[in-house]
């Protein structure tokens, strides 16, 4: 691995990559505002100047501000950079990222790319489904202030010993010590880094060198399960000890139980010991107030979207069709079928452009930052046409997807258009 990341910095500086990530960086509302229009008009300045302080390993996060958000009634206080620092330093972690997940064990999930909450519950089920025995004790615990009790110093040890580019070393140093103590919540870098932590001190060694099976970790929430309570106090002594080793301590709430007497509250779900899974009751409440006050029938749809991927991990076809008054075998009739790894897969054929050349159609719905074969950051647009059929296709052209971004900005979705040509570059709404 060391030699693998000697030169990340060039990887980092390639012209596509920051071309990616401004385009990232300029999603939504944010190419709108003052900075964004500015950014749009000096595009290759903007990449240029980019390349030159990722080469050079100087580019900083500047001047910060600061805002409390409330998540899930936790206030929480995040740090922001301007957009400008935004672009190099995704371009940065779209490298890093790339080679550290690589090293991650599997059965740790959150903020890696193909590894969210879905993938690491059904790792567990699986688990408690081939081991039943092995899996009848529990031990859950979290991180006590995660990011704000992080040491800055065992964060940059951990990062030189696996990242041999100086440059990368450096850029990624100051946003480790941009605050007094601890990392940064709303940095781009700190969700990777604090895996890359928990990876060194906690991961490998309780999976790999320890040898206990049944262990996993969503962010700083971490089970263990085990067939006896010796079997499950070593491995609750060597998670403490190895939580202490980097500079992080668990909360009071850490406890044990027999997976009989007492379900498993994890990953947003209540995981019974007979492998049956229901919905948090936060979860439950917050769709339910939420779906009472939207009328929206755009902002609707996407709502019942993601709650049906929450439904469709869970035994909860009664809870979906009780209040939403639709049944889950007939989903599809709406559009969409579950949401992976965040984004919404639509129940319609794949077509390509060519194919609806001059065809009128009526453009439903789309999804963002979609991973293809062809490259990442592709839309994925939902459209039907005039005899009725639904179809989906993938589109990277630009003059498409800032038009995809305005209608829904002005909530223009859904809206009819003619599929034309545009001189050979490509394609475009007309």
């Amino acid at each position: 691995m060391a030699k693998t990341l000697k030169h990340l910095a060039e990887e980092a500086a390639e012209y596509s990559n920051i071309a990616d990530s401004l385009d990232y960086e300029l999603r939504g509302k944010r190419k709108d505002t003052f900075q964004g229009r500015w950014i749009t008009a000096h595009r290759e300045r903007v990449i240029r100047a980019t390349q030159s302080s990722i080469l050079g390993g100087t580019l900083r996060p500047g001047k910060y501000t600061e805002k409390t958000i409330n998540e899930r009634g936790k206030l929480r206080l995040i740090q922001c950079i301007n957009l400008l620092r935004s672009i190099g330093i995704h371009a940065v972690m779209k490298v890093v990222e790339k080679y550290l997940d690589r090293t991650f064990v599997s059965d740790t999930a959150a903020s890696i790319k193909g590894r969210g909450a879905h993938y690491l519950l059904r790792r567990l089920l699986h688990d408690m489904k081939s081991d039943p025995v092995g899996t009848r004790l529990v031990y859950k615990d979290d991180i006590h202030k995660f990011y704000q009790s992080t040491s800055q110093d065992i964060m940059m040890q951990v990062i030189h010993s696996k990242i041999r580019d100086r440059r990368i070393v450096r850029i990624l140093e100051r946003w480790v010590r941009m605050l007094p103590a601890g990392v940064s919540i709303g940095m781009r870098p700190s969700q990777a880094l604090e895996n890359l932590l928990m990876s060194v001190y906690c991961d490998h060694v309780i999976k790999d060198r320890e040898g206990i099976r049944h262990y996993k970790r969503y962010c700083d929430d971490r089970v263990v399960m085990a067939g006896s309570w010796k079997e499950l106090t070593n491995a609750v002594r060597i998670m403490q000890h190895q939580t202490s080793e980097a500079g992080v301590s668990i909360k009071h709430t850490a406890q044990c139980w027999r997976h009989i007497d007492r379900d498993v509250n994890f990953l947003g779900f209540v995981i019974r010991h007979d492998g049956k899974v229901s919905i948090r009751k936060g979860t439950k409440q917050r769709f339910a107030r939420r779906w009472a006050q939207i009328r929206s029938r755009r902002r609707r749809r996407e709502l019942i979207g993601s709650f049906y991927g929450v439904c469709h991990h869970a035994n909860a076809n009664h809870l979906f069709r009780k209040l939403t008054g639709i049944s889950m075998t007939k989903f599809s009739d709406i559009g969409f079928i579950y949401q992976r790894d965040g984004k919404k897969d639509f129940n319609a054929q794949n077509i390509s452009l060519r194919q609806l050349t001059n065809v009128e159609v009526e453009v439903l719905d789309f999804e963002t930052g979609i991973k293809t074969k062809e490259g990442d950051d592709r839309y994925v647009v939902l459209i039907r046409r005039t005899d009725g059929t639904e179809n989906k296709f993938f589109t990277n052209n630009d003059k498409m997807k800032k038009a995809l971004d305005m209608a829904r900005e002005k909530d223009m979705l859904p809206f009819e258009t003619t599929i034309k040509a545009d001189g050979g570059y490509g394609y475009m709404f007309t």
